[in-house]
């Protein structure tokens, strides 16, 4: 008796199974797609990206971001609240499909999860009086009176560049951003630098039609943010990038900005790197 012939005839159909086992597995976007729902987890204590209205309703840019991801997958939008610490801890262990919170894209947490392309920038801006037609730039604010928060990124990366600019420019510190926002509104300064979430959160409520965002503060560190799945749903995180990047093409991003942050959307691709 042949024992490798055997052997040969008995293996072929062992390996077509498992050939056809391993091109019929179910990526996790056709999981989600035949489950009806995608779970999406979610800060609820970060204005204006996740938050609760006076119902306790889920709402926020990252709220709607989620539902956005529903729709187009023709699925239901199951809202999961994962506070800052377990934002990954949720995608590791299966309670939510993606994250959708503002998460930086920091190479440390890729070796435990997969980002997609940028969908929120986290960044320092400068804000001005709303009839201000004389700052547009960061470069404007040179022999401006400029106010901060003690303490703050903003404020760092201003009094470097103070140091630079010479004379001419004065800067106040406040001890809070209501003192920088009551400074702005009487006329005590001219501009003032905060995170620009701070900002637009303000300029939907005391700060209506009060003040605006001019510009960001360039030489201010920014935070790139993006969705995050499981490193092995591959099908799921490349649905997710040409999402997020419909998202932006369709005006979308730029809408969900204004209605949460209180200016237009930034630029997602980072100067002189190639984006989606």
């Amino acid at each position: 008796m042949n024992v490798n012939r055997i052997f040969k005839h008995l293996s072929l159909p062992i390996i077509s199974m498992l050939l056809f086992s391993a091109n019929t597995s179910a990526d996790k976007l056709d999981d989600i797609i035949a489950e009806g729902e995608i779970k999406c987890g979610i800060m609820l204590d970060v204005p204006p990206v996740g938050m609760r209205d006076n119902d306790n309703n889920p709402i926020g840019y990252d709220v709607e971001f989620c539902r956005d991801m529903a729709t187009a997958l023709g699925v239901e939008a199951i809202i999961v609240e994962t506070p800052a610490p377990d934002r990954i801890p949720a995608i590791l262990s299966g309670r939510v499909d993606v994250g959708v919170a503002s998460a930086t894209n920091s190479l440390e947490r890729a070796k435990s999860v997969a980002f997609s392309i940028p969908y929120q920038i986290w960044d320092v801006g400068v804000a001005v009086a709303a009839d201000n037609t004389t700052i547009s730039s960061y470069e404007d604010l040179k022999g401006k009176s400029i106010g901060t928060v003690r303490g703050t990124t903003g404020e760092v990366a201003f009094l470097n560049d103070l140091e630079k600019w010479g004379e001419g420019t004065s800067h106040i510190a406040y001890g809070s951003n209501a003192e920088q926002f009551l400074a702005l509104s009487q006329g005590k300064v001219d501009a003032i630098i905060e995170s620009t979430a701070i900002f637009g959160e303000y300029a939907k409520g005391k700060g209506k039609d009060k003040i605006k965002v001019c510009c960001s503060v360039t030489t201010a560190p920014a935070d790139w943010t993006g969705l995050m799945v499981k490193r092995g749903d591959q099908g799921l995180l490349n649905w997710i990038n040409l999402f997020v990047w419909h998202q932006w093409k369709a005006g979308r991003t730029d809408e969900l900005y204004r209605q949460w942050f209180g200016y237009p959307a930034p630029n997602m691709a980072y100067p002189g790197i190639h984006g989606y």
